[in-house]
């Protein structure tokens, strides 16, 4: 988890859609130190059976014709997207992620199909970014995509530690009534949303704070991402429901209702703990998203927060 707050450089959607692949930023954040880029690249889903996908390479039939190769160098070997950027002469700097994941998806009558995530830490760059991707070997040609970016003195200015970021969250109103709400029957994809809350501080102690990493609206559905870091030990949960991370549950009409992660992580040592978590949603009626966040095994006092969904800074 990074411990500073940087400044929302892109508000997530597709860059790329092709028959082959799409490709869509989940979030852009921009730092004295560098750029973030978390992007999702997905795959049709391939709707031969096992034998039949056997049946062709057993005859040779010719997968995808690969694209041409321009800026990638001759030497590559790559087995999925590459992402780098363009100076200005031109030239394309390839970078490996700092962290990925991925699945197969599901070949035999699902509906998703093989996926990519990844995050890209670029140089510190500002004011615009050329970013090319590649994956030839798919038939998915080389792509310059221009971005643009804060400015340097936005980015100085606004980044900020998560222990000295400004915390908005008041103590929970009294008479609250509790309750588990049910499982998100599916994850909505988040690349193809749009952030309506950029990162912020939620809750924070002497020794823990809760981070809202990005708060993004997909259709009907939010797809929220929290990331927690305290200074002290905390044993680790049996279960993704009890992961150990702070717990959120959305208020309404004097009822506050736990949400469940479909994805979460965590880890630390002695005097260290850190997670994140990713949550969906359904948007709630009007303009805002009250939220209450509580953590009691880091000794972080129960906080509410009115989150605004009206965030239009970055377009």
């Amino acid at each position: 988890m990074e411990q500073t707050l940087g400044v929302l450089a892109h508000r997530g959607g597709l860059i790329a859609d092709r028959p082959e692949l799409t490709v869509g930023v989940v979030q852009v954040i921009s730092r004295p130190t560098g750029l973030d880029l978390e992007l999702i690249a997905r795959r049709p889903l391939d709707r031969r059976s096992a034998a039949e996908r056997q049946a062709d390479i057993r005859a040779g039939r010719p997968g995808p014709e690969p694209a041409a190769r321009r800026l990638l160098p001759r030497y590559d070997e790559g087995l999925d997207l590459r992402v780098g950027r363009l100076d200005d002469d031109g030239r394309a700097h390839w970078q490996f992620a700092v962290s990925s994941s991925s699945a197969s998806g599901d070949h035999s009558g699902g509906v998703h199909g093989p996926w990519l995530r990844m995050t890209v830490r670029l140089p510190p760059l500002f004011d615009r970014l050329a970013l090319v991707l590649a994956w030839p070997e798919i038939g998915f040609p080389e792509t310059v995509v221009e971005l643009p970016l804060p400015d340097r003195a936005t980015v100085d200015r606004d980044t900020v530690s998560v222990w000295d970021a400004p915390v908005r969250s008041v103590p929970p109103p009294a008479g609250l009534r509790y309750r588990t709400g049910s499982f998100p029957a599916d994850e909505p994809y988040a690349e193809t949303g749009r952030i309506v809350v950029p990162p912020r501080v939620l809750a924070r102690s002497d020794d823990a704070v809760v981070v809202l990493s990005r708060l993004t609206e997909v259709g009907d559905s939010l797809s929220l991402e929290l990331a927690c870091l305290a200074n002290a030990y905390i044993p680790p949960g049996p279960s993704i429901d009890t992961f150990a991370g702070a717990a959120v549950a959305v208020v309404r009409d004097g009822e506050a209702t736990w949400i469940s992660a479909h994805t979460a992580g965590a880890g630390g040592g002695v005097l260290t703990f850190q997670s994140t978590a990713e949550y969906t949603i359904t948007r709630p009626p009007g303009d805002v998203l009250p939220l209450l966040i509580s953590w009691p095994a880091a000794d972080l006092p129960d906080a509410y927060v009115d989150l605004p969904l009206d965030y239009n800074e970055i377009q």
